[in-house]
């Protein structure tokens, strides 16, 4: 194919000599990360919404793991508890504003990447967003939950309030969003350096 101006050949199509070295696997690989991405956003975004459109749905979780409600008299850990009212509700906008922004960015990641399925050095930038929303929603639900709420303020001993389960179980998924972005960055870079 030649230009307008002379006969010499135009210049190939970067994005198109990009993905023909990779194979159309790694795109699907990419379309997958993507749809998981989607999918955990969702998550986040819903839960959030949840939170904020019927805060008491949750409010009386915070304030209970808060204070210690629900564990054993005699546990040892009585001293941890907070009662201040303003604590548990900066607690609880930390976690909303958490979930949202979570929610936000890998929303943001995941469709910055369908955008870019068929050019891996720019799927992977936009992957940036994806793993900043990732720390977002370990910070809520590994470091929140599962470290602050469930070791030092004993919720794994509250009988009442304890959110030990759902918490990991978040915490999987984001971790799962994030190693199966990373694999398909890392995997689809090697094919398009070997091809």
């Amino acid at each position: 194919m030649s230009d307008a101006t002379g006969g010499r050949p135009a210049p190939a199509d970067p994005s198109r000599d990009e993905d023909a070295a990779q194979g159309p696997l790694w795109r699907y690989v990419r379309a997958t990360s993507c749809a998981v991405t989607l999918m955990t956003a969702l998550y986040f975004l819903l839960v959030a919404f949840d939170n904020l459109s019927n805060p008491g749905s949750n409010w009386e979780f915070v304030k209970g793991v808060l204070a210690g409600d629900g564990t054993p008299p005699d546990d040892g850990f009585e001293w941890r508890g907070i009662h201040a009212t303003w604590f548990a509700v900066l607690a609880y906008v930390l976690i909303i504003a958490g979930e949202t922004v979570a929610g936000a960015l890998l929303a943001f990641g995941g469709v910055r990447g369908l955008l870019h399925l068929r050019r891996p050095g720019r799927w992977e930038r936009e992957q940036r967003a994806v793993f900043a929303g990732g720390v977002v929603g370990l910070l809520v639900f590994f470091l929140g939950f599962l470290v602050i709420g469930g070791n030092w303020f004993v919720m794994y001993l509250n009988d009442k309030w304890n959110g030990m389960q759902p918490a990991f179980q978040n915490t999987v998924v984001v971790l799962f969003t994030l190693v199966l972005s990373a694999l398909a960055a890392l995997g689809g870079g090697r094919s398009g350096r070997r091809g």
